[in-house]
């Protein structure tokens, strides 16, 4: 059985990763005389003060790609690798922890796909500014009702928006700006109670802006970045009395027909 330094340890890769590992200011070596919990990015819980429950090592240049031995760590709540140089996809062993609740890996190589994430506990999934390809998965909104912030943006991601993106009740932020999705704006986003921040920009999408999206009643929403797609018709006109709406950007592809405005 492994133990959590050798668990860990598996995020430190090559002669980078070595390299990194000498800068860094405690631990990350399997012959470090400190325990995990006092190594440089990681957290215990704080009941048991043993149990490793977060690897934050953003913006730290760590060069490697994502360990599927973290599943190793089956009370692991965050992991969050962003701004590095991280490669390689993500492993299924990964996506299937159970208790994560922070997954964010923004801002680096990753390519594959976006895997299905088994944890009920999520609440934040970033993985914007990566070379992620081919569609979403159709239950990445099932059991996820927890989610307050989903970003993809700024990766070569295709197809539809699936509607199991009505399930995320507790989603604030969701952006999917910068790819190539395409289809039809889905429905239902407007029935998002705490949807505040909607990020669908530059990619593919046609037809006209969903009635519901422009709900005046109870609408959180404060800014909708619809521009550079290829929407036709007209502006819902309840747009105009949404209270909390600060920025509404509607702007088409040259080529094609763009949005009328009328408020």
């Amino acid at each position: 059985m492994m133990s959590q330094e050798e668990i860990l340890v598996s995020l430190v890769q090559g002669r980078d990763g070595k390299a990194w590992a000498e800068r860094q200011q405690t631990g990350w070596s399997v012959y470090s005389k400190e325990p995990a919990c006092t190594w440089t990015g990681i957290q215990c819980d704080s009941m048991d003060r043993t149990t490793v429950v977060s690897i934050d090592l953003s913006g730290t240049k760590l060069e490697g790609t994502i360990p599927p031995e973290l599943e190793k760590l089956p009370n692991l709540r965050v992991l969050a690798l962003g701004s590095n140089e991280i490669r390689g996809n993500i492993p299924s062993q990964v996506a299937n922890m159970p208790n994560l609740e922070k997954f964010n890996v923004s801002d680096n190589f990753i390519t594959g796909t976006v895997p299905s994430f088994a944890s009920r506990l999520l609440n934040t999934v970033d993985l914007s500014k990566n070379r992620l390809a081919g569609p979403l998965p159709e239950d990445f909104g099932t059991n996820h009702d927890r989610i307050m912030l989903y970003d993809v943006m700024k990766n070569i991601l295709t197809g539809t928006v699936p509607g199991s993106v009505r399930d995320m009740e507790a989603l604030e932020t969701l952006s999917l700006s910068d790819n190539h999705f395409s289809g039809l704006l889905p429905t239902g986003l407007g029935m998002l109670q705490n949807l505040k921040y909607l990020y669908l920009d530059d990619n593919y999408f046609v037809g006209t802006i969903p009635a519901d999206l422009a709900r005046v009643q109870g609408s959180l929403l404060e800014e909708v970045w619809l521009q550079d797609n290829r929407l036709s018709g007209t502006v819902p006109v309840a747009f105009a009395d949404s209270s909390n709406l600060l920025d509404l950007y509607l702007d088409g592809k040259e080529e094609y027909y763009v949005c009328d405005y009328f408020f």
